[in-house]
C-alpha cells in the first residue's frame, strides 16, 4: 500500500521525454510502425468487423382512393373513420371504468359518454360501454398461508 501513496507522474513524464529526445538509430522508422499499425489494425475493424450497407432507396405507389370522388364521398370516409375512432374511445374509457371500479378509484366519463351518444347514437354507445364481469382474483401467497393448509389445496 505504500508504495502508491506517492505518485510522482510529473517525474514518469520527463523520464520519457528525455527517452523520446535521445538519438537512436531507427528511431522515426520504429515511430512510423508504432503509429501506423495501430491505425490500420482499427480501421481494418472498423471496416470488416461491422460491415455498413448503405439502405437502397424504395418508392413504393400506392392509391387508397378513387382520384374522382366527390366531396360527399370524401366526408362520408371522414364521418365513418370519426366514429370507428368514437366507438375505440368508448370501449377504452369503458374498461378504464372497469379498472377504477375495482380498485375503488372516481372515473367520471359523462361528458365523453354524452358525445359518443351523439356521435354514435344511444344503442351503439351502450354497446361499446357494456360493463363485462370483472375475472375473479386468485388468491396471493400471503392470504393462502394466513387460511392455513386446507385452503391451499382449492387454489
Amino acid at each position: 500500500m505504500g508504495l502508491f501513496k506517492t505518485v510522482d507522474v510529473g517525474g514518469g513524464l520527463s523520464d520519457f521525454w528525455a527517452y523520446i529526445r535521445q538519438p537512436r538509430p531507427h528511431r522515426w522508422a520504429s515511430w512510423g510502425v508504432a503509429i501506423t499499425l495501430p491505425l490500420v489494425i482499427f480501421y481494418g475493424f472498423s471496416q470488416q468487423l461491422i460491415p455498413y450497407e448503405k439502405p437502397e432507396t424504395k418508392i413504393i405507389y400506392f392509391e387508397n382512393w378513387a382520384a374522382d370522388r366527390s366531396a360527399d364521398e370524401i366526408r362520408a370516409e371522414w364521418v365513418a373513420r370519426a366514429k370507428e375512432t368514437t366507438r375505440r374511445n368508448a370501449e377504452k374509457r369503458a374498461e378504464y371504468q372497469r379498472l377504477a371500479d375495482m380498485m375503488g378509484v372516481e372515473y367520471d366519463s359523462a361528458e365523453a359518454d354524452e358525445v359518443t351518444r351523439e356521435t354514435l347514437g344511444e344503442e351503439a354507445a351502450a354497446a361499446a360501454r357494456q360493463k363485462k364481469p370483472v375475472a375473479a382474483q386468485r388468491s396471493t401467497i400471503a392470504e393462502r398461508a394466513a387460511r392455513g393448509p386446507q385452503s391451499q389445496v382449492a387454489n
